[in-house]
């Protein structure tokens, strides 16, 4: 890392991040929670299923609950403006503060439910989503219903978020969504796949069957065949305090894992944890980039991919913290990544031509982006910092293979409900020293070298109805 950069970040950190390590966040608005509810409360909980209640004159209490007379609509609607600059080449001599790569980001957007319960065995639940631009980003984002046999056996049948891993940052036990989880922002719900589930509590006990059947929908054909079905299956139970689930996924045509999830609580710290074996790898591998991209996949050897963090809470103090350790079995290697940067780096600073190829595409991808084994992410934040309306944090992703990284300290202010300014700046760093990569780091790649970026960002009116 240069002298350059280097004053760069400690001087913005000083700037926007005073006080952020005894700080927290502002608590996020968690869409899952508003849109996708707790199939165990709506059809029985972990403990064993809804008890039985005494019929009354006005019937019971959880007949009342799990029907409705209308259906009921509701959403989420997200407004803001954010203009942002992006300095690169901060060692060169001909670097200028006064030519940044500006941009404007719009995030116009909603997201719309329907909840219907006719009786309290059934459920139908539908959500869309749009964004601008609308004509590319409106998509039917859930659409499911819910019945139940005896408060015995609980169905499940359509489009849903699947709660799988129970990761942060990374979370390698979840193979079920469809999209991943964007670091940057994790709590935001990942949309879910086509499947029936059913779920099975073990009554009188604290243990739970959950068994899926999910349809692909990137079918090489395009045209989803009774073989393309996947099966997923787990056990949940209590081990003393801690929740426990094994689970197992199996797939025609890829590679089958097994996996072990836990959550649980040491002193004030909540844990977690995930490991996954897997019998090959779905992957494409980047053989060679002298002549083109060269790839290939491997179906035979054990993949082994895991991690364990935790998250503090300080509520009276509005503090929280998350740490997350991440190791990738199907991460390059060093000596193999660096072999492959060293023969043609032209390739993956897309200064050649991009490839058409989809394996190809998907295996340069897979090169520039989660390509090391060892990751570290952490976030600090603080609500209310000297006053009620102002909150900061800060936020550290580090590949540790090649020593890069992505650095974001925030500060932001709420003038009233649903207008609020923050300032993020957000550096790409690399270094060369120790076993570190420099300008081939993951990160600096993929930002095109070592850069700052200052974004100011004004939420205007975002709420939920």
């Amino acid at each position: 890392m240069t002298h350059k950069l280097t004053a760069w970040i400690l001087m913005c950190i000083a700037l926007f991040c005073c006080g952020t390590l005894y700080a927290q966040e502002q608590e996020p608005v968690d869409e899952a929670s508003l849109f996708s509810f707790d199939e165990e409360v709506l059809f029985g909980d972990e403990f064993g299923g809804i008890e039985y209640i005494e019929e009354s004159e006005t019937g019971t209490a959880v007949r009342n609950f799990l029907t409705t007379e209308k259906v009921r609509i509701g959403g989420i609607y997200t407004g803001s403006l954010t203009p942002s600059w992006m300095w690169k080449d901060l060692d060169s001599p001909s670097f200028d503060l006064f030519s940044a790569d500006s941009s404007l980001g719009v995030d116009l957007g909603v997201k719309v439910f329907f909840d219907a319960r006719p009786d309290e065995e059934t459920r139908f639940y539908g959500a869309v989503k749009s964004s601008w631009p609308f004509a590319e980003n409106t998509s039917l984002f859930e659409l499911f219903a819910d019945r139940s046999w005896n408060d015995q056996l609980f169905f499940r049948f359509g489009k849903h978020t699947v709660k799988w891993g129970v990761g942060y940052f990374w979370s390698p036990a979840d193979v079920i969504n469809i999209s991943q989880i964007d670091v940057s922002d994790p709590t935001a719900q990942r949309e879910g796949p086509i499947s029936l589930r059913l779920h099975v509590p073990i009554l009188k006990t604290q243990q739970n069957i959950w068994a899926y059947a999910l349809l692909d929908e990137k079918s090489s054909s395009g045209i989803p065949s009774p073989e393309d079905i996947a099966l997923a299956f787990k056990y949940e139970f209590l081990l003393d305090t801690y929740e426990i689930g094994i689970g197992t996924f199996y797939q025609h045509g890829k590679a089958p894992k097994a996996m072990v999830t836990a959550t649980g609580s040491v002193w004030r710290l909540n844990v977690f944890g995930e490991v996954v074996l897997g019998w090959g790898s779905d992957k494409y591998w980047v053989d060679s980039l002298e002549s083109g991209v060269s790839t290939s996949q491997d179906d035979e050897g054990l993949y082994v991919s895991l991690t364990a963090g935790f998250s503090y809470q300080d509520t009276p103090n509005n503090i929280s913290c998350m740490f997350q350790y991440f190791y990738n079995g199907e991460g390059y290697s060093f000596g193999k990544r660096e072999n492959l940067l060293g023969s043609d780096a032209d390739v993956l600073t897309l200064n050649s031509a991009i490839p058409t190829d989809t394996e190809e595409l998907e295996a340069l991808s897979g090169l520039l982006y989660q390509s090391g084994m060892h990751y570290i992410g952490i976030y600090m934040g603080k609500d209310k910092l000297f006053s009620e309306k102002v909150s900061v944090g800060l936020l550290s992703i580090t590949n540790l293979m090649d020593l890069s990284g992505i650095l974001q300290p925030s500060v932001s202010y709420t003038f009233f409900e649903g207008f609020t300014a923050s300032l993020t700046p957000s550096f790409a760093w690399s270094t060369d020293l120790l076993w570190g990569m420099g300008d081939y780091g993951e990160y600096v790649l993929l930002y095109g070298g070592p850069s700052v970026t200052v974004g100011f960002k004004i939420g205007l009116g975002s709420g939920n109805f």
